[in-house]
């Protein structure tokens, strides 16, 4: 059965989801960063997550795309 919904199924893909983390931040693949904005702010960024469709680390590649002109 694919991605059963069940209590065992659902700890298993977070099991698996947090150890393919956790390996890509030991090995650089990955950073983790902490941001506090105004409540304005972040309702307003991921409004726009939202209207494009796309994840917040999406939306922000997106930024840094746009801002580098590429």
């Amino acid at each position: 059965m694919a991605n059963a919904q069940t209590e065992h199924s659902r700890k298993l893909r977070a099991e698996t989801s947090r150890r393919l983390n956790d390996k890509a931040l030991a090995e650089g693949k990955a950073r983790r960063i902490l941001m506090q904005l105004p409540s304005e702010v972040a309702d307003e960024f991921d409004a726009i997550c939202a209207e494009m469709g796309v994840s917040r680390p999406q939306a922000i590649k997106a930024l840094c795309a746009l801002y580098r002109g590429k």
